[in-house]
């Protein structure tokens, strides 16, 4: 068993794939050191997680809860929302290139997330390079998945 629960969770019901799960081959080991360098946050529905244009370089892991992704900033409906729960990850594009957000984010649903920041990553990967090495690999596979969905099919 891993530390999300994947077969039969909310992430699958979600518009969110199975396949942009995070980390679905980590251990409860890897969890548990990967945890111990989160903030873990909470916030209540209707609360913004990410902002566009905030500065944030911090990964956020959803632990419990639902999320709202709108890529759209003009207040527009051109772009669809997205949905997320547990076992997804957002925040990759600001975490790695820094620059501000580029959607707003926020809960649906009372939401539990574990925030990793760049500071803690390296702490992470100095403690552990095999899972920090994993997890590089992991988030390019989400953003390769992400852009591909993007661009529709070829």
């Amino acid at each position: 068993m891993t530390f999300f629960d994947y077969p039969g969770t909310e992430a699958e019901t979600l518009s969110s794939a199975p396949a942009e799960v995070f980390l679905p081959e980590a251990s409860e080991a890897d969890w548990a050191v990967l945890l111990r360098h989160c903030r873990r946050r909470s916030f209540g529905a209707g609360e913004a997680v990410m902002s566009p244009g905030s500065h944030e370089q911090s990964l956020f892991l959803i632990i419990d809860g639902t999320l709202e992704v709108q890529t759209s900033t003009t207040g527009k409906r051109d772009a669809p929302d997205i949905t997320v729960g547990p076992g997804s990850v957002l925040g990759e594009i600001a975490f790695f290139g820094g620059g501000g957000r580029s959607a707003l984010v926020r809960a649906i649903t009372p939401v539990q997330v574990a925030e990793l920041d760049r500071v803690e990553f390296d702490a992470l990967a100095r403690e552990s390079p095999d899972l920090s090495r994993q997890i590089l690999f992991d988030l390019g596979r989400i953003l390769a998945l992400r852009l591909r969905t993007a661009q529709g099919p070829q």
